[in-house]
């Protein structure tokens, strides 16, 4: 038959417990961190850096596209990389708004993709010839200003599938679209997703795009990271090397042949046109040669047609190769 403790008792294994070395050691540790385990942090710090370097590349690349589609000036960059769980990502949207469910093929967890209405709006005037400004009032979007998203989306979709090619070979495309949220199927409430934020600059018209990735999909590339940011810069096309030898030629470079030389100060100042300087310098000695500030060749000083000049001998190939020319 168990007995009961009296509360002399209880104290004594408290005090116990208290004074035990385990406990000592947990108090090392430092104070407790309260832990949601309905919100995990499933993704980790080098990840969340990988998201944000990676989507940071993206809207760099999608401010040039998007500018073109839209016949204006277009600012987009990554204004945050979170993790929530899907119900917690619902609530940081508009309603309504533009909002789009993702397929990212070869992976089955959809994704989703939100345009603001302020800025989804300014463009739909935009591209109906409009200046670019969003109405008074919100509404939802209708068919056919749906229609005229959808464009705007796959432009986007188009720079994701870049930026993730050197990571993963994924691609985006439209799954389903609507103008609530809460109506489109997308993940689990209790999900946890990563999301990327982007603040949009459309004009003079400010919003942002939302962009929703399954964690499954973020764990599943994880070992692509590192591998490929770390990845050295890629080589150029033969097409790429051609314009730039072509358009690097046409730049103006001045060439400088040295010949130093030491004078007191005051004979500097005593110099008048016509008088000569004397050079260390004998006629059959080489001279350095600089291509801008840099050393790049030597010569020889020589004459022809009563014109002093310069014959080039050697390049300087290790100079070259050190500064990475």
């Amino acid at each position: 038959m168990s007995r009961i403790l009296s509360q002399d008792e209880i104290d004594a294994l408290l005090s116990a417990a208290i004074d035990s070395p385990q406990s000592r050691d947990r108090a090392d540790m430092g104070p407790a961190v309260p832990y949601n385990f309905r919100r995990p942090d499933r993704v980790s710090k080098e990840q969340m850096h990988s998201l944000q370097f990676l989507h940071e590349r993206a809207a760099r690349n999608l401010s040039t596209s998007l500018s073109a589609y839209l016949r204006t000036t277009i600012q987009l960059l990554v204004a945050s990389v979170e993790q929530f769980t899907y119900q917690e990502f619902l609530a940081t949207l508009a309603d309504p708004t533009a909002y789009y469910a993702l397929n990212i093929a070869p992976y089955d967890e959809p994704g989703a993709l939100e345009i603001t209405p302020v800025v989804a709006f300014a463009m739909i005037d935009r591209l109906l010839g409009g200046p670019g400004q969003p109405p008074e009032s919100i509404r939802p979007l209708t068919e056919i200003e749906q229609n005229v998203v959808d464009e705007v989306v796959l432009i986007v979709l188009d720079g994701l599938d870049e930026a993730w090619r050197t990571v993963a070979n994924l691609v985006f495309s439209i799954r389903g679209r609507e103008t609530r949220p809460r109506m489109l199927q997308v993940a689990a409430p209790n999900e946890i997703v990563c999301a990327v934020g982007f603040d949009l600059v459309v004009g003079d018209v400010r919003g942002a795009i939302n962009l929703c990735l399954p964690i499954h999909v973020v764990d599943a590339v994880e070992g692509e990271y590192s591998s490929a940011l770390q990845r050295q810069k890629r080589d150029l096309t033969p097409t790429e090397r051609a314009w730039l030898a072509e358009n690097l030629a046409r730049v103006p470079l001045p060439v400088t042949p040295l010949i130093r030389t030491r004078m007191r100060a005051s004979a500097v100042l005593g110099l008048e046109p016509g008088e000569v300087i004397a050079t260390p310098l004998a006629a059959d000695e080489p001279l350095e040669v600089f291509v801008g500030t840099m050393k790049k060749m030597t010569g020889r000083l020589a004459a022809e047609r009563g014109r002093l000049m310069v014959q080039i001998e050697q390049r300087e190939e290790c100079a070259a190769a050190g500064a990475g020319t």
